[in-house]
């Protein structure tokens, strides 16, 4: 069991370290010809998948083309056809709208001549209805390719624009620059024509470049330029004659540098009359402590390599070399025992690693190389030899010998590569996720799979954490901002422990324990503490009322509402401090089981809130079959208010309609105080969020007065 556990523990934490680097994104969703038994399952599947799903059921051409005009869909989500709208129609439209809205096809069962119809149709994909997998598969490859040609159009408008000013720059510029192409000057401007004798740069155009040389340096500078075209260099200084319109000479300091103008690839070159060529020896480019590149030229140089594999046919490698010690040389040796092993390593990289490639210091303990060879196979060999030559060192410092040992991240730079930032940061994570062994060298492999937590190893080893109850309890206040009451709110979220007793969030295992149908006990466990903690904070005299989400799985339960009677009368809680909380997808998808649940709370005297509320057509529908006390918008919504200018009209009229029905609401994922104004504007009641207060262990939050 014990071995079990400890799977859980690691298997657990990486799955919430590669969740933390997906944020919750809005999506929103067309849904045309669906019934609402359809696409609320859709909604709980993509939710469950942290995406904020926010959809819309169509059934109409008027409906659709009014839709179209309100604002930017993310997907649109179709049947095959049915008689009140085809999806034809709808294809017709988002081409006379010229939209760029990806469309999914669901089909009742696996079709060749089904797909083949829809592909032709201009579906992006067609998928079977009951293929939950694959079409949450397919949802997320055409939400990544929307965003990549969103930021493809953005980026184009972006250099146009950059363009433009680069140009008006130059015009301005007291520097002498001009473009040109292989041969001939394209642009200049009046400090150029000046230095070189003319009156105006428009007569400079069309010259040919070697009219601007002594004739003895016309081949040197066709040289110089052909080298500088077929090494694909970012910039290139030399020394030439320069020769004035008066046939007068001077020294000429050229500065060759890749560029655009006029969206077509040309060279602009600065022209200096006095040697201002800096040794390159200087610190603007060399750490002092080990000699090598400093940080800011290695990310130049980074760059450079970057833009250069684009065109394909150019792929490296990426060192990202991390001491694994030296925090503890620095606290019991101090700073310049570290100076010490930087000049160590740093004579090791220049006598182990060929000068082509570029090495650098990047910070105190972590240092890099451009390895400029295609090959995985020769850069693991040269990084694992690099690695066994670095622990094979000692380091003698005042009679003392100090062993060193490293990780070693390898990333390959190829026509895909992110930028310069991006690329640092995951050969960082390859050597951070090192653990201790031979093997101190590991490629970075981007997790492209959501798929983890359906490996049956996985199941089986959040089962036994789950039975053994590694779970601990958080809360987090519920703030009044419109609404008055004389209790306090909190809701409590639930909590893994690792066995460092380290806090991981159930968006890591909350899918599995669904699969494995064990959220009933955690459910379970968790309405108990509730009770417990809620006791204690009376016998205090605090008044608190505690917000408590059931999964589905929990309504289902035939001994739930029995069972949580007989806890109430036990340790005689009030029952209106309790506040189940229930999903509005999952009630519309359930609902006859979250009549018969939220009824049997009622009885009871407990409060009901519908959260996620919102995010689907029929939630108006939802709420007049579950009398709820308290509504929880969906946080979808909030986020949208941190990130525009303007009220959505949506959202606008849902909270005057909650208001006027006598619901309390709740805005969830408060993390910006500039739309707290705007929320109580729409009277919403109650807000929560890590800017008021991220969870903690207890219900100690300081309510403002009045409360």
């Amino acid at each position: 069991m014990k071995e079990a556990v400890t799977t859980s523990d690691a298997l657990i934490q990486r799955l919430s370290d590669q969740r933390r680097q997906r944020l919750r994104k809005n999506v929103q969703i067309l849904f045309l010809g669906l019934r609402s038994e359809e696409t609320n399952p859709i909604i709980s599947l993509l939710r469950g998948a942290r995406l904020a799903p926010r959809g819309r059921q169509l059934n109409t051409e008027s409906e659709f083309i009014e839709a179209l005009s309100e604002r930017s869909w993310d997907l649109i989500i179709c049947t095959s056809e049915r008689e009140d709208f085809a999806i034809k129609q709808a294809m017709q439209h988002l081409k006379r709208f010229d939209k760029d809205i990806p469309v999914i096809q669901l089909v009742p069962h696996p079709d060749s001549q089904l797909l083949l119809q829809g592909l032709k149709a201009n579906m992006q994909a067609v998928v079977p209805l009951d293929e939950k997998e694959l079409l949450l598969i397919t949802i997320r490859r055409e939400l990544e390719h929307l965003e990549n040609r969103r930021r493809m159009r953005l980026v184009e408008s972006q250099l146009t624009e950059a363009e433009k000013r680069v140009r008006l720059l130059m015009e301005r510029s007291t520097l002498a620059i001009a473009y040109f192409d292989a041969e001939r000057l394209l642009l200049a401007n009046n400090a150029f024509a000046l230095l070189f004798g003319y009156d105006n740069p428009e007569k400079l155009q069309g010259k040919l470049i070697d009219q601007f040389v002594v004739p003895q340096d016309s081949n040197e500078l066709y040289e110089q330029v052909r080298y500088f075209a077929e090494e694909n260099l970012k910039e290139l200084i030399f020394q030439l004659t320069g020769r004035r319109a008066d046939d007068s000479n001077f020294k000429a300091h050229l500065e060759l540098q890749e560029t655009r103008i006029n969206n077509k690839p040309c060279v602009q070159i600065i022209v200096r009359a006095e040697s201002q060529h800096q040794s390159k020896q200087s610190f603007s480019e060399h750490d002092p402590i080990t000699g090598l590149y400093n940080a800011d030229f290695f990310q130049r140089r980074l760059d450079e390599t970057i833009q250069a594999a684009l065109p394909g046919g150019r792929d490296c490698h990426l060192f990202y070399i991390l001491l694994n010690n030296h925090a503890q040389i620095r606290a019991e040796y101090g700073s310049d025992s570290c100076d010490h092993i930087a000049r160590d390593l740093a004579d090791i990289l220049k006598k182990n690693i060929n000068p082509v490639h570029i090495k650098a210091r990047l910070s105190e303990d972590t240092f890099s190389v451009i390895f400029q060879d295609p090959s995985q196979d020769k850069a693991a060999s040269v990084a694992e030899e690099l690695s066994a030559i670095i622990r094979q060192h000692t380091s003698t410092i005042n009679n003392i010998q100090l062993p060193l040992t490293c990780s070693i991240g390898i990333v390959t730079i190829t026509d895909t590569s992110p930028g310069t930032v991006e690329l640092i940061e995951r050969a960082k994570q390859a050597a951070e996720s090192i653990t201790t062994g031979t093997n101190n060298v590991k490629f970075y492999i981007p997790d492209n799979s959501p798929t983890e937590l359906d490996n049956p190893d996985a199941v089986k080893a959040l089962k036994a954490a789950v039975q053994n109850q590694n779970f601990k309890l958080l809360f987090q206040p519920i703030v009044p901002l419109s609404y008055n009451s004389q209790l306090s709110h909190y809701e409590a979220l639930l909590r893994l422990l690792d066995k460092n007793q380290n806090e991981l969030s159930p968006t890591t295992f909350l899918d599995t324990v669904e699969l494995a149908e064990l959220s009933i006990t955690m459910d379970r466990w968790v309405i108990l503490k509730c009770i417990h903690h809620l006791r204690e904070e009376l016998n205090k005299g605090n008044k608190h009322r505690l917000f408590i989400s059931v999964t589905k799985k929990t309504w289902g339960d035939p001994e739930i509402l029995e069972w949580l009677a007989e806890q109430l009368r036990e340790l005689r809680i009030p029952a209106d401090h309790l506040v189940f909380q229930i999903s509005e997808s999952d009630c519309s998808s359930h609902l006859a089981a979250a009549q018969a649940f939220t009824a049997g709370l009622k009885k009871l005297h407990c409060l009901i809130c519908i959260k996620h509320f919102g995010c689907s057509s029929n939630a108006t529908q939802v709420l007049r079959q579950i009398n709820a006390d308290y509504v929880k918008l969906d946080g979808s919504f909030v986020q949208e208010l941190a990130t525009t200018n303007a009220l959505d009209v949506t959202f606008e009229t849902m909270a005057e309609a909650l208001k006027s029905q006598g619901k309390i609401t709740i805005a969830p994922l408060v993390e910006d105080p500039k739309i707290m104004s705007r929320l109580w504007k729409s009277g919403v009641g109650l807000i929560q969020g890590y800017y008021l207060q991220p969870p903690r262990d207890k219900m100690d939050y300081d309510f403002f007065e009045g409360q």
